[in-house]
């Protein structure tokens, strides 16, 4: 029966993997064409503050619209995905585990505990999948600091341009542009290694938790 569950697990972790992949390619592309309305906004060739938006104007806002849904709909199948692999892990009979299915996912959502507790939940899954003890005092995977460290400061970065563009005057836009870029460019940076992250992990889940002989 265990091992039914977790074959199971593995099939749906595969089916996931493939929709987080394509939600991925998506956020990935949608920055890329932000990052191209960005550098002409700065160049002065757009002014999506017009009364009057000129075609290419009002397609880069569209872009900007779409990448709101874009990042919505990843964040929606990238948590499903990390729900199922930590589950796996239990269906698989791993002990010693910290995070459980629900809070690996739930703690993105969390403030002050956001900032660390999504990585330390990351890493568990990453060193339990491949067979390695979950030690914070060991270097992570590289894959997993690259990812944490542009997701955080892309973040940050994306906040301040945010916010300098709604409060400041007109004299703030090419520092809130010069932000944006820079939150779009770590945007596709943590997005590619979020996605080598996901497909190593169900790589690892699929070889190590079938053959490992840790369960019955």
């Amino acid at each position: 029966m265990a091992d039914r569950q977790l074959y199971l697990g593995l099939e749906t972790l595969a089916h996931r993997e493939r929709w987080a992949t394509i939600a991925i390619w998506a956020v990935m592309t949608i920055a890329g064409l932000m990052i191209v309305g960005q550098l002409l906004e700065l160049a002065g060739v757009l002014d999506l503050e017009a009364a009057e938006l000129s075609p290419i104007a009002t397609l880069v806002g569209l872009i900007y619209l779409l990448s709101a849904v874009a990042y919505l709909v990843s964040v929606v199948l990238v948590s499903m995905w990390i729900h199922r692999a930590h589950a796996n892990l239990f269906d698989a009979g791993l002990v010693g585990l910290e995070y459980t299915p629900g809070w690996s996912v739930g703690w993105f959502f969390v403030p002050i505990a956001n900032l660390f507790k999504p990585f330390q939940a990351m890493r568990e899954l990453w060193n339990a999948s491949h067979g390695e003890s979950d030690n914070y005092t060991a270097p992570a995977a590289s894959e997993l600091s690259m990812w944490w460290g542009a997701f955080i400061v892309g973040n940050i970065a994306d906040n301040i341009s945010t916010r300098l563009s709604l409060q400041a005057g007109p004299e703030a836009m090419p520092v809130a542009l010069t932000l944006g870029i820079i939150g779009s460019a770590l945007t596709i940076v943590s997005a590619w290694c979020l996605m080598r992250i996901i497909q190593q992990v169900g790589t690892a889940q699929r070889d190590y938790l079938t053959f490992s002989g840790t369960f019955d």
